[in-house]
């Protein structure tokens, strides 16, 4: 009789595995909806201060607690719900692993991810600004930097056609979702996602070049 054998191969916990940057930012975004749900005032505060807002050409804007330029970071951080923050954390742990152990875990690494990150964020928020808009509009949620984080992904998976495979899905996508808004408006900054993918699918493999110390830099093509 056989005597089956005991698997000694130790398992890392997956929380364990994952980047440091991941986890920073997924608790800081945890951290804003705790706060804007137990503490409306100061949540309130938080959500002026971080939105994005766009509008007519030439028409004065809100004024917002830190000007203008800061929502252009600080927007990844609030969310219009928990469904809303759920998604993105989703989105941010899968795709955000893949990129993140491709750069590495150490501190070159990290500091990649947040300047890869954020860049694609400040590209998604830019690109909803300079759209043209009837009227005043105001964007938030982590989805402008994860959308960079899907063709980073796909560059970790399989180089450029790794990243095609993904970004092009992900960018017809938010193109229906466009077209289909000009008859039935749809509440989803498409063109977040487009301006975060986009950036993404350019700057990674720069960002991995030049930050990368992990497992993703053996893909060229």
């Amino acid at each position: 009789m056989s005597v089956p054998q005991r698997d000694d191969q130790v398992r890392t916990p997956i929380f364990n595995a994952m980047p440091a940057a991941v986890l920073i930012l997924a608790i800081a975004m945890a951290a804003v909806a705790m706060i804007t749900t137990f503490l409306p005032e100061t949540g309130r505060w938080i959500f002026a201060a971080s939105l994005v807002i766009g509008g007519p050409a030439g028409m004065s804007l809100p004024a917002q607690p830190l000007g203008h330029v800061a929502p252009l970071v600080l927007h990844v951080f609030i969310h219009f719900g928990w469904f809303h923050l759920v998604m993105n954390l989703a989105v941010l742990i899968g795709a955000g692993r893949a990129a993140g152990l491709a750069l590495g875990d150490g501190v070159k690494g990290t500091a990649g991810f947040f300047v890869f990150f954020f860049v694609c964020a400040i590209a998604g928020a830019g690109l909803e600004i300079l759209l043209p808009h009837d009227q005043i509009v105001q964007m938030g949620g982590a989805s402008t930097g994860v959308s960079g984080l899907i063709a980073a992904a796909g560059w970790v998976r399989g180089g450029y056609r790794g990243m095609l495979s993904l970004t092009l899905p992900w960018i017809g996508f938010n193109v229906v979702i466009a077209l289909t808004g000009m008859v039935l408006p749809i509440p989803i900054s498409w063109a977040g996602h487009i301006g975060g993918v986009v950036a993404g699918a350019c700057l990674f493999p720069l960002v991995l070049a030049v930050f990368g110390e992990g497992r993703g830099r053996r893909f060229r093509a």
